[in-house]
């Protein structure tokens, strides 16, 4: 409603503008546009719309005001706050000057009309006016079009008209006036009753922005002496920060006040996600989302432990990470529908495959021969994993990690990593065959597989040329495939599957194929499936 009734107040403002432009060429033109525009915000229809909305605008602007716990802020939210509060004090003056008298005593307050009153004496009045009421709406028009992925490519044309249009609007306001103290006779249309009665209405409508303002700082002054004897909460954060605060403020909130870096590009209106923290101990505390904070949210395919901190108000103690860094922020983040960069949780087969003893092979073959055996394997085992619907997350020397499942679901991701596995046993045959007489003997493979929950995120840094980190998995999930791969030797085997991922994969889990492990880090053995080559596991359906 706030971003919707500011459009609307902008494009009255914008046509004001360009009508007073107009004054460069003649009065004649500005008034000939006046009164196209006037036909439709002082129809019944328009002059609602315009009253809804000015009423709209200023009193949620007071009411966010009102809300905030912090004046701590960003430049622009400081400029944008100052001139909001400002416009009122000026505008109110215009207003009853102009359409209040126009109701009121059917003055004609045509531009010779306002020109005649308003020029030299009230000129400076004018020029803040326009000033405050153009930054104000153009501040708040950059920051909601910035999060849009268009707006880069026209936001130097945007800037160029941000300049030019009150620029122009002031110098036909000023020419303008120069042409009607010069050609037209004034007449004062008020009586001696109606000029006082307007000027009194002017010097209630100023102090009544007074105080409405004083009312809000003395509300703010109350409610801080109030929240000093609140309750005391601790917020503690991943880099490990912590800070004791009342309750009342949001997240976003707290970070300001006590100087803590935290990323936000809309300044706190739940538009662009930016803000967003996960939250490791006290989620089961806070209230749930709203609708708007589930949107925004979904946008960028956050989990359950993802919030967004200009939203969360905490009111017990709690712990939490940001997810992006504060310096380095760019509104280009918050249109980033890449939900790796942010780093979610998955249900994924992870795979590790390494062959075994190449490194002893090695020692005693020249490099080049080593590289092309080496490039030869990873290769067509990359292409077997890829063509099974894998992902190659990286390779450690001869090994290989591959991630199954990512972006479908689980039941899936578990199937294609056997046919995976399956596949990289025939590609190894067929391999060995090719190679044999470069081999002294036939290359050996262990590949273990498990099913499990993982967080897959963009780990690393970006290379020179801006090519985006891989795709990674971190958690229980990778330790415990990585060293299923590791007994492959001990159970004499190609290749072994969790009974996680059997299960996953809708496959039977037959005695004969039976074994337990030991896992370090983990009490219980882990039962798997063992199977002297990958080809004699059986075929997912």
């Amino acid at each position: 409603m706030r971003l919707y009734s500011g459009i609307v107040l902008f494009s009255f403002a914008l046509t004001h503008f360009l009508n007073h432009a107009l004054g460069l060429v003649s009065i004649d033109a500005m008034e000939a546009f006046r009164t196209m525009r006037i036909a439709v915000t002082r129809s019944t229809l328009g002059t609602t719309i315009l009253c809804a909305a000015l009423v709209v605008h200023v009193g949620l602007a007071f009411y966010k005001i009102a809300q905030r716990r912090s004046l701590q802020m960003s430049g622009w939210e400081m400029v944008q706050l100052f001139f909001g509060l400002a416009i009122p004090f000026l505008l109110f003056r215009h207003i009853i000057g102009t359409r209040i008298g126009h109701e009121l005593y059917g003055v004609d307050d045509n531009y010779a009309y306002a020109l005649w009153v308003m020029w030299p004496g009230d000129a400076w009045r004018q020029a803040a006016l326009m000033l405050l009421v153009w930054t104000h709406g153009c501040i708040g028009l950059h920051f909601w079009l910035r999060l849009k992925p268009w707006y880069a490519r026209w936001q130097g044309l945007f800037l160029g008209l941000a300049v030019l249009v009150p620029a122009l609007a002031y110098a036909g306001f000023s020419v303008a006036g120069r042409d009607v103290r010069h050609t037209v006779e004034f007449i004062n249309p008020f009586t001696a009753e109606q000029l006082v009665s307007i000027r009194a209405t002017m010097d209630w409508a100023f102090w009544g922005a007074v105080g409405v303002v004083g009312a809000l700082v003395v509300f703010r002054i109350i409610r801080a002496i109030i929240a000093r004897v609140r309750p005391r909460i601790k917020v503690s954060y991943a880099d490990g920060a912590e800070v004791i605060t009342g309750t009342g403020p949001s997240l976003l909130e707290i970070s300001r006040i006590w100087h803590i870096p935290h990323a936000s590009v809309c300044g706190g209106r739940a538009r662009c996600s930016t803000c967003r923290v996960r939250v490791l101990e006290g989620i089961d505390d806070l209230e749930p989302p709203s609708e708007m904070e589930k949107t925004v949210l979904a946008r960028v395919g956050a989990g359950e432990a993802v919030r967004l901190a200009c939203q969360v108000h905490p009111s017990s103690d709690l712990k939490i990470a940001t997810l992006l860094p504060a310096q380095r922020v760019r509104p280009t983040d918050a249109v980033n529908h890449d939900e790796y960069t942010w780093g979610v949780e998955q249900t994924v087969t992870v795979m590790f495959a390494d062959l075994r003893g190449f490194t002893a092979m090695s020692e005693a073959r020249l490099p080049y021969d080593v590289v092309f055996l080496l490039n030869q394997y990873l290769g067509q085992m990359s292409a077997a994993i890829e063509d099974s619907g894998g992902y190659v997350d990286k390779f450690i020397g001869d090994g290989i990690m591959a991630l199954f499942g990512m972006g479908q679901p689980s039941d899936e991701g578990a199937r294609d990593a056997v046919r995976g596995a399956r596949a990289m046993g025939g590609v190894l045959d067929a391999l060995n065959r090719t190679l044999a007489s470069d081999l002294p003997k036939p290359l050996e493979i262990g590949i273990g597989l498990h099913t499990g929950p993982a967080i897959l995120g963009r780990v690393g840094i970006s290379d020179r040329r801006g090519a985006s980190q891989r795709i990674t998995a971190l958690g229980d999930t990778v330790n415990t495939a990585s060293r299923l791969e590791a007994s492959c030797k001990d159970l004499e085997a190609q290749l072994v599957i969790s009974s996680a991922t059997m299960l996953e994969a809708g496959m039977a889990l037959k005695r004969k194929d039976q074994a337990s492990i030991n896992v370090k880090g983990k009490k219980a053995k882990i039962k798997v499936a063992k199977f002297a080559r990958a080809l004699s596991a059986p075929a997912p359906d």
